[in-house]
């Protein structure tokens, strides 16, 4: 995609007055008297504690800046963009970061919910001890991020906070007061030009994937999970990854159209789209086959992927550099369900790390290592004691260990 090509597409996206308004001013100075009272009075009250304070009032403030990701995976030329907000270092970002202290753990206890891969595999065990699997369908969104409506959202998440115990000194009013401003108020620029996020937010901030969870679990509290769900009886797992929806179907293919169809009209904010197979589907990073009724899981690559591993002549510390093949190794051991399946995934990986000049001696123990683990272990859960440390990052530099 050449840079002609970018900038219109940027600029496409940006002229949509559903989602996006310029601005005639900087509001930046407004913002912060607003953020500097409000938290002048949570410290007095004892909301927050003098550090809180301190990091939501930004000193140091760099301007959000827009730009789009190629999505070169729906194989359309230009292809289109997915907008994204770089806002590290910015006014709201604090604001953002905050609230997704308490918004995280709420996400966590959906009964939806999926963590990562290894979260889907456990599933996947369970699934194959009680289930046969006649077809699976993997729902996606169409833009979810930018699409959730700001003023339902924000009475979402106030809902889901309130029907929680409630143990913070941070009263939850004040909460919503900060995801109000960081939602409502999102502000970016490109090029010379600010602009206001009018309705949504913005992928790139901390707290949007915290919003659109909650924002679809009230969709699926109301619409899908009730037995009044006209194809309740069909659906025999519901999970979402964020925007990501895996469905194991019984019944009827024929009925899934009208299932799509049903759901399409429940909310005129979402709009989904449906793969449906009964052999194969990818999910994540895997590949999840129905073999005689059980699932079997592949690691999946998509076909606009290249290989991008690290160079072995790299300027990075040579303990990651290391370590790189063990863990790649590693993950296909875990998500490789079947000894063949693994094997011919390790042989893909090898070609890959030799093209990317890793050295025989590293990359043999590495296989040897992941191989020999057991997969039941690579899923079990792992207990980390939480250690409080100060950490210094620096730009990394050979000269380090002298210093």
């Amino acid at each position: 995609m050449d840079s002609t090509d970018y900038r219109q597409e940027c600029l496409r996206l940006l002229s949509d007055t559903t989602y996006y308004a310029p601005l005639t001013q900087d509001p930046t100075k407004s913002l912060l008297s607003q953020i500097k009272i409000m938290v002048e009075e949570a410290k007095g009250n004892a909301w927050v504690t003098f550090r809180e304070a301190e990091f939501l009032v930004t000193t140091h403030l760099r301007t959000p800046y827009f730009y789009c990701l190629p999505k070169i995976h729906k194989g359309i030329l230009p292809p289109p963009g997915r907008p994204i907000v770089s806002g590290t270092g910015s006014l709201l970002e604090p604001l953002s970061t905050f609230c997704d202290s308490f918004l995280q753990p709420l996400v966590k206890k959906s009964s939806t919910y999926l963590k990562d891969t290894k979260d889907v595999l456990n599933l996947i065990e369970v699934i194959n001890s009680t289930t046969s699997v006649e077809a699976l369908i993997i729902l996606d969104f169409e833009s979810l991020y930018t699409n959730i409506p700001q003023a339902a959202t924000l009475q979402v998440v106030e809902a889901a906070l309130l029907q929680h115990p409630w143990t913070s000194p941070t009263p939850v009013h004040f909460v919503m007061h900060c995801a109000s401003l960081a939602m409502t108020q999102n502000y970016f620029q490109f090029e010379e030009t600010l602009y206001h996020q009018i309705r949504g937010t913005s992928m790139g901030s901390t707290f949007a994937p915290s919003l659109a969870c909650l924002y679809m679990y009230q969709f699926e509290k109301l619409f899908i999970l009730p037995t009044e769900n006209p194809f309740f009886e069909n659906i025999k797992l519901w999970r979402r990854y964020i925007n990501d929806i895996l469905i194991i179907w019984q019944g009827s293919l024929q009925t899934i159209d009208s299932f799509t169809n049903w759901i399409n009209t429940l909310d005129p904010f979402l709009r989904f789209t449906a793969h449906v197979s009964t052999t194969q589907v990818p999910f994540l990073d895997l590949m999840i086959q129905i073999v005689n009724g059980k699932l079997v899981t592949d690691t999946y690559h998509k076909s606009t992927d290249r290989n991008s591993l690290l160079l072995y002549e790299s300027h990075h510390p040579k303990a990651p550099r290391d370590n790189l093949p063990f863990g790649q190794f590693l993950r296909l051991r875990r998500n490789c369900s079947t000894a063949q399946l693994f094997e011919a995934q390790a042989c893909e990986l090898e070609d890959k790390l030799r093209h990317r000049h890793y050295p025989t001696k590293i990359i043999n123990p590495a296989y040897k290592r992941a191989r020999h683990n057991h997969r039941e272990a690579l899923l079990a859960p792992i207990m980390r004691e939480e250690q409080v440390r100060l950490t210094c990052v620096s730009t990394y530099t050979p000269m380090s260990n002298t210093v």
